[in-house]
């Protein structure tokens, strides 16, 4: 893989999800910590631009169960556990909100020199609304190559892929860098070799982006 021509994309790795005391705690989420922040670092070493997907939800957000939705109350806008981890924490991030963008916005997005951070209330998608979701296909078309990593559900993940398919980079999932919200099925890992993401480990990510 070539630095200029890869895009880090990583999901969800906020307090929330990661930290004990968050409030949507993902069990044992909390020990993939040192390798997001190997990946994070390797991605600045090597000036790869990265991508962020962070829950943001809000008061009467039907998503959460105090508005009788299915999700614990978590990641509430402008509170501590909303925040990415430190270890992940963007250095230059452009926020991107729930709402259309001009084409003049759009094109300075497309020329940001830093993290680009999609904010999202429904935990089931990668951003909002179809015009954010062509504004991330605009994104990551130019790459040949889409690596995932963070914290999703299966669910997320195979809908996200399906879009993403056809759009041009080969994508590929660092499988000891992920944690599951809920089950897996046995033969989800399967399911996405055969749309053709690539399964790779970190370690192997990092030979193929130092040689």
């Amino acid at each position: 893989m070539k630095a200029d021509q890869t895009i880090f994309y990583d999901i969800n790795t906020q307090r929330d999800f990661v930290l004990p005391d968050g409030k949507f705690h993902i069990q044992g989420a909390e020990n993939l910590v040192p390798k997001w922040k190997a990946i994070t670092d390797l991605a600045r070493n090597q000036k790869v631009q990265i991508v962020c997907s962070v829950d943001c939800h809000v008061p009467g957000d039907p998503q959460l169960k105090s508005w009788g939705g299915p999700y614990p109350d978590h990641c509430m806008a402008d509170t501590p556990g909303q925040q990415k981890l430190d270890d992940t924490k963007p250095l230059n991030p452009l926020m991107l909100e729930n709402r259309d963008y001009t084409p003049d916005e759009i094109k300075q997005i497309l020329d940001h020199d830093g993290e680009i951070v999609f904010r999202r209330q429904q935990f089931d998608k990668l951003a909002d609304n179809a015009h954010l979701s062509a504004i991330l296909r605009l994104v990551l078309r130019p790459y040949q190559d889409i690596v995932m990593y963070g914290v999703y559900t299966e669910s997320c993940v195979a809908r996200e892929i399906n879009a993403l398919i056809g759009v041009g980079p080969k994508l590929h999932i660092i499988t000891d860098a992920v944690a599951i919200v809920g089950s897996e099925s046995p033969t989800f890992h399967e399911q996405l070799q055969q749309q053709g993401v690539e399964l790779i480990t970190f370690d192997e990510l990092k030979l193929r982006m130092l040689n």
